[in-house]
């Protein structure tokens, strides 16, 4: 038997803190139900004083290893992070990622001899790294069957106060395990890329004059433009699936994966390719006929998202992935995954369901691959703390929220990180260092 490469397993991290978005909406002067009923969203995940982008990293590949005790270091080889969120120009946040993994497996008195020769690299593409990461460490383990590889996908969503991005915002990360053979789902090795130069979101370097003086300004928040962004993600995605498809149709697939700036936009973006193909298939015109609406109406897609068809469609096919990107917020690379995540804690997954995921980094690149749920899932999915991570989430108001944002507030909210920041790189008496240690009780 030929042996099959996918995700064996997940773990998910999700930050400390979340603020109803409904408290933002009112205090914005917004519609509650524009972001709510229109969007999707629910809550908005929020990093507390002590957490960044290492701590939501590391934590979640410190639950992936504790979900799978039988991992040791001569097991791993490697661990890639794809992120648009790192600290430093040079430095990987996978390299503080490993010396984390390190002190987990010391901790538990286990040989550390062979964690040095695990690789270790960041990717950057937008949305899509974590994705590329994947992508890569695939082909490493058709070489390297006999190692497994964790892909880790983590950001924080930040944009500019009372912006129009504002109310997507989101943080989180998510580690995935592949493996040959794997327990959870298994991907395709035919995947289906498309990449055009576009500057539909992107964080430059900026320059301001101060005294007289030319400074850098390194910003986590993006320069984009949203209507610019929904065409992009749109044809980048249609072209891919047109690579990937050969003569596949979508309808073909159980359940679709998309990357998710808020939670309804996988089946809002998907509209015009279902479209096509039911007018391919010829019966577009029936359905717009059992609606009385005109095919010739340049409105069509938008009338067409409007019907039974398509609402049923979206419930059966689409909205049990979208679910978590409710309770948590744009994750950028990790938002696909967190979508898969959504989907596998669902009624819906089934052994040998086939599904079909739609990534997209702005900038931009979008790709179209295929996974087939296995046997082995109900196992995995048994030993995820999806649920309790969310349901121990603290609450904070609207106040504390624009306190973090412009790093007021000195001390934490909660006291529930896995991974605590011992100094934050801010001051000069280390070097501007940055060091992270395990909480005793994590290990």
């Amino acid at each position: 038997m030929k042996d099959t490469f996918g995700i064996h397993d997940l773990a998910f991290k999700a930050p400390s803190l979340y603020l109803p978005i409904e408290d933002l909406a009112i205090a914005r002067d917004i519609d509650p139900a524009k972001l709510i009923q229109g969007l999707g969203l629910q809550k908005m995940s929020i990093c507390d004083v002590d957490e960044d982008i290492v701590t939501l990293a590391a934590g979640s590949v410190i639950q992936l290893l504790e979900q799978n005790p039988e991992l040791k270091p001569n097991d791993i080889g490697r661990i890639y992070v794809g992120t648009e969120s790192s600290i430093d120009g040079s430095k990987p946040i996978g390299t503080y990622v490993h010396g984390l993994v390190q002190q987990y497996f010391d901790s538990k008195g286990i040989d550390t001899t062979g964690i040095k020769h695990i690789d270790v690299v960041d990717m950057t593409f937008a949305c899509v790294g974590a994705v590329d990461a994947m992508h890569n460490s695939l082909y490493y383990l058709y070489a390297n069957p006999d190692k497994v590889a964790i892909v880790v996908a983590a950001d924080i969503a930040n944009y500019d106060l009372d912006s129009p991005g504002e109310y997507t915002q989101g943080a989180g990360a998510v580690a995935v395990l592949l493996s040959k053979n794997p327990s959870l789902v298994t991907l395709s090795d035919k995947w289906g890329v498309s990449v055009k130069n576009e500057h539909d979101f992107f964080k430059p370097i900026r320059y301001q004059k101060v005294n007289g003086e030319l400074l850098e300004i390194h910003d986590e928040k993006p320069i984009f433009d949203g209507q610019l962004s929904n065409t992009v993600y749109q044809n980048r995605i249609t072209e891919a699936w047109e690579h990937f498809r050969s003569n596949e149709l979508i309808e073909n697939y159980d359940q679709l994966i998309f990357h998710l700036p808020y939670a309804y936009h996988g089946r809002r973006i998907i509209t015009p390719l279902l479209q096509h193909e039911l007018e391919t298939e010829g019966t577009f015109d029936a359905i717009c006929a059992e609606n009385d609406i005109d095919p010739e109406d340049e409105q069509v897609s938008r009338l067409f998202s409007k019907t039974p068809f398509y609402k049923n469609w979206v419930k059966t096919n689409i909205a049990e992935g979208d679910k978590l990107s409710s309770d948590m917020g744009n994750l950028y690379t990790a938002s696909l995954f967190l979508s898969l995540i959504s989907y596998c804690l669902s009624d819906s997954i089934q052994t040998g369901k086939e599904l079909l995921f739609f990534a997209y980094g702005s900038g931009s690149k979008a790709k179209v691959f295929a996974g087939k749920v296995q046997s082995q899932y109900k196992a995995k999915i048994a030993s995820w703390n999806t649920g309790k991570q969310l349901a121990h989430r603290v609450q904070i108001t609207f106040d504390a929220y624009i306190g973090l944002r412009k790093k007021e507030l000195k001390t934490p909210l909660s006291n529930t990180n896995t991974v605590r920041q011992e100094s934050s790189g801010i001051t000069p008496t280390n070097k501007f260092e940055r060091t992270y240690v395990l909480k005793s009780s994590a290990i």
